[in-house]
């Protein structure tokens, strides 16, 4: 019989053998393959995100006139370029013309409304230009231009050009200026103050565009348009990308210029370092990536090594048998060499299903994750520069799988040769008597509670768990790891997540979006509201500010258990109607409230965290009188008296009372007279002295908004083109923050199940491995009138066991954590306290994941337990009495 056909036998013989051993391999190379995996997929979408990000160029040449294009872009060095020029403005007249070559050179400016104005022009040829990144180029709305008098303007440039819409005309002056001379022409009037006194102007023309477009970052006109040129030469920029023969990129550079005649330090240049370091080219990036892929297969390497332990455990459950069945082939007249091939016959088998299903495990869990991490709103939401998400590639590589399933079937073959090479050096009659004879028992030094009179299956299965320490212990290492893991990781996300919902629903404003808006017009916000709100692209829009009232508290009918008794500030805030319906509960209608120009008042206390704290009012007075009090200023105006009509609650937090004061509402059109009457409001900032009659104030606003349903990327270009960089998007931001929580849980859990992964084969081996050795030993208790069903009480009672002393030790060890941590706090250790940290660590939170992760110990070590009895219980009594394990 041939020597692979043995070992076939054998295997189909001992099928939890087999069984165990291909699980753990196919653990270890799917483990393997979703590393390597990773490293793939992170250096396609590397390339890709550079080739987006920064451009598909190697090179860019700055400020190039046409005399120098000519012989650049005609060199072999080069397999593309392209051209594109930038004209910049400036509002600075102290030029050096020293910088410009031309004698009679001049400066172009640019002015609009009669103010000279710092502004760029990307000039592009929209249909040939491929090698300049994307997000040069990318539009919000609209389209790119494609001749001259079209322009997309930026979202920053936006108020400059007087708020365009698509199809808009707007119109600038370029006033060209020489150097200032005792006979210049004279000046039109309308030219700036500053320009005439610096110079003479030389020409006055005005240009306009058609707006085509919106863009995030750059005005763009078309390349042929070269009104708008800022010097009296024009300048160029060239895009090139290097030949695949190049090979050190700087000195074939070098060496190209010298032969054409030419200084490549005359000219301005830049490498593209991100898309070299991508694709590897370079000394530099090619150094770079060596060491990367050798740090990567160094870590592979590693933890390969800490999971081939989890193969060996696999083989050595059947090691006994193994060694009979050699000791048996020797005295047969086998040699060391066909043992030894007959071993390698057998890894083999086991290997090519668990190599090839590890493979097929592992490249499904890759795309899985791939997947999930491409799909995160974070990546391609309304505040990223970039849609990330779309910009990663699924791109795995043949060494990967090549690499899992050699790496895998070495270990395989290294893990089956190790515990069988003491059987192959030993005699047939040492290898079967080996095989033949039982392991010591050891008996306890002090009785168990057997002996007591102790119920017998709950201390027999106490006993057994603790008779083969080495066991116990690995399989109590195994579990507490996993559970402790999945324990810490879990209350560490719910804390995370706890921390992020506070900080956007209660320490943010909770809306979609808010505006930083200050002008010197009290009602500017106002009409912003009312923009806002005719463009159909969001809703419950709202400009907040307040007047503080400082009153006395007895005739306020403030609760007498407040403990300011001197008086409370009163911070009045305007709402419109559909503010009001949404967030303000009273039995005052809105419509009561805007006839009576009254106030209703919030009549619970929040505190800080926005936890109900206690009912503040009592009762509505029916008259505050108060004097208005200016924070910026600390100065109080003359007093104010404003009724009253009721008290109202809230769950928003922008119109709750706190401890810094009472909240009231009252609707926009009488809170405008309020603040009219004074001239001033809570937020106002007064410039100059309060007794100046020049003195003049800025108002600072808020206008709060969500978008429509299903139009948010229109509110955020909406919003880009009217106050761009003066406003927050919380919606995104909260976004970003819930889904990099997600994708943190999602690779956390992902590890943890890993881990536990290994650990749950681990512990099947110990535990499985544990109760056949007592084969004999149950079978005599079998003999002595044990029922089955005691016999699987036993098992399920050595599990409990299991799973209620890891958790235990779990649960200690996790709260032994959590008081270090409480240490430098409760000690005060340099004034740290728990609010630095933003939240409280609780005894008691980690709990109920202790609980889910022990009862999913007992299942495994229960799995582990049942089905090898079931095997005792099925076989005669005598013959497991009588049979070596």
């Amino acid at each position: 019989m041939k020597l692979s056909t043995i070992a076939l036998k054998y295997l189909k013989g001992q099928k939890k053998h087999t069984v165990i051993t291909i699980i753990a391999v196919t653990v270890s190379v799917a483990f393997m393959t979703i590393l390597l995996s990773a490293v793939s997929v992170y250096r396609a979408s590397s390339l890709n995100i550079a080739r987006e990000t920064t451009g598909t160029y190697h090179i860019l040449f700055n400020g190039l006139d046409k005399r120098s294009l000519v012989p650049i872009r005609s060199m072999d060095i080069f397999e593309e370029t392209e051209i594109y020029s930038v004209s910049s403005y400036t509002s600075a007249t102290d030029i050096d013309f020293g910088q410009v070559t031309d004698e009679n050179a001049s400066m172009e400016y640019l002015m609009l409304a009669g103010d000279i104005i710092d502004e760029n022009f990307l000039r592009i040829k929209a249909d040939s230009l491929t090698m300049m990144p994307k997000s040069m180029t990318s539009v919000s709305e609209g389209r790119l231009p494609e001749k001259d008098g079209e322009i997309v303007i930026s979202a920053a440039s936006s108020k400059l050009w007087g708020y365009p819409e698509l199809g808009d005309t707007v119109t600038a002056g370029l006033i060209t200026c020489g150097r200032k001379t005792e006979n210049g022409p004279p000046a039109p009037d309308y030219i700036a103050d500053a320009l005439r006194e610096n110079f003479d102007i030389l020409d006055v023309k005005e240009i306009s565009f058609t707006v085509v477009g919106f863009s995030d970052r750059y005005n763009i006109v078309d390349y042929s348009d070269t009104r708008l040129k800022s010097y009296s030469y024009l300048t160029d920029n060239m895009l090139a990308r290097f030949s695949d023969k190049t090979n050190d990129l700087y000195w074939d550079l070098d060496a190209a210029f010298t032969a054409a005649g030419l200084e490549i330090d005359n000219y301005e240049y830049g490498f593209n370092g991100e898309l070299l370091n991508s694709e590897g080219k370079g000394v530099d990036a090619k150094f770079s990536r060596a060491l990367f892929f050798g740090v990567v297969y160094l870590f592979v390497i590693f933890i390969m090594f800490c999971v081939r332990l989890v193969i060996d455990d696999a083989f050595e459950i059947s090691a006994k048998e193994r060694i009979k069945q050699f000791g048996l082939l020797k005295a047969a007249g086998a040699s060391k060499r066909q043992i030894f091939l007959l071993v390698l016959w057998e890894a083999f088998y086991l290997a090519v299903p668990g190599v090839i299903m590890g493979v097929g495990l592992g490249a499904l869990c890759s795309y899985g994750l791939y997947s999930v991490i491409s799909g995160l709103d974070f990546l391609k939401n309304a505040a990223s520069d970039y849609d990330l998400g779309s910009m990663l590639v699924y791109d795995v590589g043949a060494y990967v799988y090549i690499t899992s399933a050699v790496i895998g079937v070495v270990w395989v073959c290294v893990s089956a040769v190790a515990t069988g090479l003491r059987s192959i050096n030993a005699t047939p009659v040492e290898a079967i008597r080996s095989a033949g004879r039982a392991d010591k028992v050891v008996i306890p030094k002090k009785p168990s509670k057997i002996g007591s009179g102790t119920d017998f299956t709950a201390a027999y299965s106490s006993l057994s768990i603790k008779r083969d320490k080495k066991r116990y212990l690995i399989t109590m290492v195994s579990m507490v790891m996993s559970i402790t893991l999945f324990t810490g990781f879990s209350y560490a996300a719910e804390i995370a997540g706890e921390n992020v919902t506070n900080s956007f629903d209660v320490l943010r404003q909770p809306y979609d979006y808010t505006v930083s808006y200050m002008s010197l017009e009290s009602d500017g916000a106002k009409a912003w509201e009312d923009a806002m709100t005719a463009s159909g692209l969001f809703s419950a829009v709202q400009y907040d500010t307040y007047m503080s009232l400082f009153c006395a508290q007895a005739p306020s009918g403030i609760s007498p258990n407040e403990p300011n008794e001197n008086g409370i500030m009163i911070n009045i805030h305007p709402v419109n109607r559909q503010t009001f319906e949404r967030c303000i509960s009273s039995d005052v209608s809105y419509d009561t409230l805007e006839s009576g120009k009254s106030i209703l008042i919030c009549s619970d206390m929040y505190d800080d965290k926005g936890d109900f704290d206690r009912v503040f009012f009592v009762e509505a007075p029916s008259m505050i009188s108060g004097q208005p009090f200016i924070m910026s200023s600390l100065d109080m105006l003359d007093a104010a008296d404003v009724s009253c009509a009721g008290l109202y609650r809230t769950e928003s937090r922008a119109y709750r009372s706190n401890g810094k004061g009472v909240c009231a509402v009252m609707t926009e059109e009488a809170f405008g007279e309020l603040t009219d009457k004074y001239g001033v409001d809570g937020k106002s900032v007064c410039i100059g002295d309060l007794n100046d009659p020049d003195r003049y104030f800025v108002f600072s606003r808020e206008i709060v908004a969500d978008a429509a349903e299903g139009r948010e990327q229109e509110a955020v270009s909406w919003l880009d083109r009217h106050f761009y960089g003066s406003y927050s998007n919380n919606r995104a931001d909260k976004i970003t923050s819930m889904s990099m929580l997600k994708a943190i849980k999602v690779l956390g859990y992902f590890v943890i199940g890993i881990i536990s992964l290994i650990a749950v084969v681990n512990i099947t081996n110990i535990i499985s491995a544990n109760v056949l050795g007592r084969t004999s030993e149950l079978a005599m208790l079998r003999s002595c009138g044990m029922s089955d069903k005691q016999l699987r009480t036993l098992i399920l009672r050595e599990s409990v066991l299991y799973a209620a002393t890891s958790g235990i030790i779990s649960l200690i060890l996790t709260e032994v954590i959590i008081l270090i941590i409480h240490i430098p706090f409760l000690t005060n250790f340099q004034d740290l306290s728990f609010d630095d940290l933003g939240f409280t660590l609780s005894f008691t939170a980690p709990l109920p994941y202790i609980i889910i992760a022990a009862a999913a110990a007992f299942l495994v070590a229960a799995a582990a337990s049942l089905a090898p009895a079931a095997r005792i219980i099925s076989s005669p009594i005598v013959e497991s009495i009588g049979g070596n394990e």
